[in-house]
């Protein structure tokens, strides 16, 4: 009841200050405000954005189309500076470490809201569909957006999946259905409408359904006994809805409403070395969320974001083969949160801007075990920014305030934290005919322990020091056009150091972990890519290149096995290609995605070396016009050469697969 009150609350206040702007609209100017574009992202075909001062990536409807995005996971392997870790298969876990920093550094916002998980830390972006994102953005240090939330603006880098207000074209409603089928008897179909209510209301609403056996065959080595096998316990049933109400319900006002809910019941596919005793485990997960964003221009000088989210997971975790006196372990969790949030941006003159913002976070959770420590944390982010935005130059700086209180029903809670991080960035246009520009950054990022980490019954450990993390960054970004081509290169060198780092190791499987802190990790980057796309005409030809070069290595002891060793599952060497040609007969699109050897423990011995691996991909569709409808095919092949490979260790990935599909849109 209480996350409740809080969330009532909130919109009862914001409806409450618009109905007062509507009262006054007589004083707000309709003056278009020139300086407005210094405060507003603008995304197009593109992979960077040149006045960013931070790396800044974006896969749009076209990208995600050419690579086949069943998951948004799945565009992000394209994305230089991004290690995906993937468990195998549909239901595997599907995690994103930016920049080497580690999962928990890199934040996911669903329409500019940040997704959260206190328990694991862990965000798993299999459960977010890449065919409802309108388009996915990456960045990589400090945003240029001053009306970023302050939870968002305190984090080393920021996946964003947003779906943008839905265009009807015209008409009084539209809608489309979609089915898929592919290897290893997977199944989905998703459906959804957008319909308008009036002149100023838009509702949308999206269903989607999939199950796959995910049975599919791999080689278990052993020597001169190898054994050609099926992955076992890996079926998974997934459905997702959601539903959102965009408003403007106010001359100089908007609003929006989403409502999420998602559920699954699968296997955990085992570490094959213990396939017979582990492939019996099942996980059930329940996961909804409501949240509302309210922006408000108040006159040409002030803008107002507010926030609010109430979100509730349930988890379960099954396993009936343990020796204990129930035969078994069931555990269930619970986890509730509510979120507020308000970011100001004022206008001091043409060129400067300033901001303030304020979350706030209350998060618990509870499980069925006599020994649950059922905590309770508290958070208050704060953040103030400056920018400065000339013709040629963008200077921005901000401080970051982070304060956590922590309590529990069952024995000690973990102390409470207060950190500090000043962030800065440049962005100098130093060629403007060449659209080349230099950008440069400097960073500090701070994060705890999850709720796993300190009170899970096996493995919390309350000894575990939070992370405190500093990124330098600087780099080139060249955009042109030129007739219908555009062209965008980028190139980039970043250095972090990690004090305290908490690291995840996977057990048995993918839902238990061991917990440990690497004193301190140095990581040396390059990332670079290209993208060439071509914008009219038949035959409209693109190309995406991108390319990773990253060392991190292990500098707690220098008298330890591991001093300089390269960090578990992180590549030196990652590229990626895509390819495609849209023309009237048939759309065709190639895509390879390549990793160089790394480890898989944090002892670089040739006993645990990952053997470098590629994969391939090609796709066919193409859209037909017929009277009252669009009808669209597709045909794709993943992993055309068969190419067997581990992304971690004994979790082999899918071999050659083919998918088919069907879209009808009204």
């Amino acid at each position: 009841m209480a996350f409740d009150l809080k969330i009532i609350t909130c919109l009862t206040v914001t409806c409450t200050l618009c109905f007062r702007l509507e009262a006054q609209g007589q004083v707000l100017s309709d003056t278009i405000r020139s300086e407005a574009i210094q405060e507003i992202t603008v995304t197009g075909d593109r992979i960077s954005n040149p006045n960013s001062v931070s790396a800044a990536k974006r896969a749009d409807a076209r990208l995600m189309q050419a690579t086949g995005t069943l998951q948004v996971s799945d565009v992000l392997k394209y994305f230089s500076g991004a290690t995906v870790k993937d468990y195998g298969g549909v239901g595997g876990l599907k995690t994103v470490s930016v920049r080497g920093l580690g999962a928990s550094h890199t934040a996911v916002a669903y329409d500019g809201i940040i997704i959260t998980d206190n328990q694991t830390g862990q965000i798993d972006l299999g459960r977010f569909s890449g065919s409802q994102a309108e388009s996915v953005r990456m960045v990589s240090g400090p945003d240029n957006d001053l009306l970023q939330p302050a939870a968002l603006a305190a984090q080393a880098a920021v996946i964003s999946l947003n779906t943008g207000r839905p265009d009807t074209d015209g008409k009084e409603a539209s809608g489309y259905a979609e089915t898929k089928y592919g290897s290893f008897n997977t199944l989905s179909a998703r459906t959804g409408g957008d319909f308008n209510s009036g002149e100023r209301n838009t509702v949308s609403l999206h269903a989607e359904w999939l199950k796959t056996r995910g049975d599919y065959p791999y080689i278990q080595s052993n020597g001169a006994n190898s054994l050609s096998m099926r992955r076992e316990n890996s079926d998974v049933e997934r459905f997702r809805a959601e539903g959102a109400l965009f408003s403007d319900i106010c001359r100089n006002s908007s609003l929006t409403t989403r409502a999420y809910w998602f559920q699954s019941a699968q296997g955990l596919p085992a570490n094959i070395l213990y396939n017979e005793n582990a492939a019996r485990e099942r996980l059930w997960n329940r996961n909804g969320f409501v949240q509302s964003t309210l922006r408000t221009t108040v006159n040409k000088r002030l803008d107002l974001r507010f926030s609010a989210k109430y979100g509730i997971a349930y988890t379960r975790y099954l396993n009936p083969g343990v020796s204990n006196t129930q035969g078994k372990t069931d555990n269930r969790y619970t986890e509730q949160e509510g979120y507020l949030s308000g970011t100001m941006l004022y206008r001091m003159a043409d060129r400067l801007s300033a901001s303030i913002g304020v979350d706030g976070r209350l998060s618990g959770l509870d499980g069925n075990g006599a020994q649950q420590a059922r905590p309770t944390r508290y958070t208050l982010n704060s953040t103030a920014a400056l920018k400065y935005a000339s013709e040629r130059l963008t200077l921005t700086g901000r401080l970051n305030h982070v304060v956590t209180m922590e309590r529990t029903e069952l024995r000690e809670a973990a102390e409470s934290y207060n950190h500090l991080s000043p962030t800065a960035g440049l962005n100098w246009t130093v060629w403007p005919s060449a659209g080349l520009h230099f950008r440069a950054s400097l960073g500090n990022t701070f994060r705890l322990p999850t709720f796993n980490d300190l009170y899970f019954e096996q493995i919390g450990r309350r000894d575990l020091r939070p992370e405190r993390a500093t990124v330098k960054s600087a780099g080139i970004v060249m955009e042109n056009m030129t007739g219908s081509m555009a062209c965008s290169f980028y190139a980039d060198v970043y250095d972090s150091s990690v004090r305290d780092r908490i690291m995840a190791v996977p057990g048995k499987n993918t839902a238990v972990w061991m917990m440990k802190n690497i004193g301190r990790v140095i990581t040396h980057g390059l990332e670079t890519g290209l993208e060439i796309r071509s914008h009219e005409g038949i035959f409209r030809p693109a190309l995406l290149v991108s390319y990773t070069y990253q060392r991190s290595m292990d500098k707690t002891d220098s008298g330890s096995s591991t001093w300089n060793h390269q960090l578990p599952y992180t590549p030196r060497h990652a590229a990626s290609a895509v390819v495609w040609m849209e023309n009237p007969l048939v759309n065709v699109s190639f895509n390879l995605l390549y990793s160089g050897e790394y480890y898989c423990n944090g002892y670089n011995g040739p006993e645990y070396r990952m053997p470098s691996y590629y994969e391939t991909g090609c796709s066919l569709w193409r859209s037909f016009r017929l009277k009252r409808y669009e009808l669209s095919l597709r045909a794709e092949c993943i992993n055309l050469t068969d190419s067997r490979y581990e992304l971690v260790r004994n979790y082999p990935m899918p071999g050659r697969q083919f998918r088919i599909s069907a879209t009808i849109v009204l």
